[in-house]
C-alpha cells in the first residue's frame, strides 16, 4: 500500500509537470504569434535627371555629369550605343552624379548622343542630349 501512494505521488508530480510544460509551450506559441510591424511598402519619390551644364563638350573631348535625383528610387541608363561615350555605372539607387565621357571628336562634324535615363516604379524615362563640337 504505501508502494501505491509512493507510486501515486510520483504519478501526480509526473502530471503536473506535464501540465506545467504544456503551459509554458502554449504560452511562448501565442506570444511568438503577436503581429509584426512589417517596413511599409516602397512608393515612387520624385524622379529628375538633368545636365550638370548646357554647354557643349569640346571636341577634344570631355565629361559631363547627369545630376539624378531619385531619393531611395532606383535607376539605369539606356541607349548609350556610341563607341564614342561611356558612362562608369548603368544602374543604381538613390541620388547620384553620373559621369559621362565623351572621346575626342576627330569626324570633322559636330554630333550629339542621347543618353536615357530611367527610373523605377514604371515612372516614365527621361532623354537628355549630350552635344560635342567639331
Amino acid at each position: 500500500m504505501v508502494k501505491q501512494t509512493k507510486l501515486y505521488k510520483e504519478m501526480r508530480i509526473n502530471q503536473n509537470i506535464l501540465r506545467l510544460l504544456s503551459f509554458m509551450f502554449c504560452f511562448l506559441v501565442l506570444i511568438s504569434c503577436k503581429k509584426q510591424d512589417l517596413p511599409a511598402k516602397p512608393e515612387a519619390s520624385a524622379f529628375s535627371a538633368v545636365l550638370e551644364s548646357n554647354s557643349a563638350v569640346p571636341a577634344s573631348g570631355g565629361t559631363v555629369n547627369v545630376l539624378i535625383s531619385t531619393n531611395t528610387d532606383g535607376w539605369w541608363v539606356s541607349n548609350l550605343s556610341a563607341s564614342w561615350a561611356t558612362v562608369n555605372r548603368t544602374y543604381g539607387s538613390g541620388n547620384f552624379k553620373l559621369p559621362v565621357t565623351l572621346k575626342a571628336n576627330t569626324s570633322g562634324a559636330k554630333r550629339s548622343i542621347n543618353l536615357q535615363v530611367n527610373p523605377t516604379f514604371n515612372l516614365p524615362a527621361i532623354t537628355l542630349t549630350i552635344n560635342q563640337d567639331n
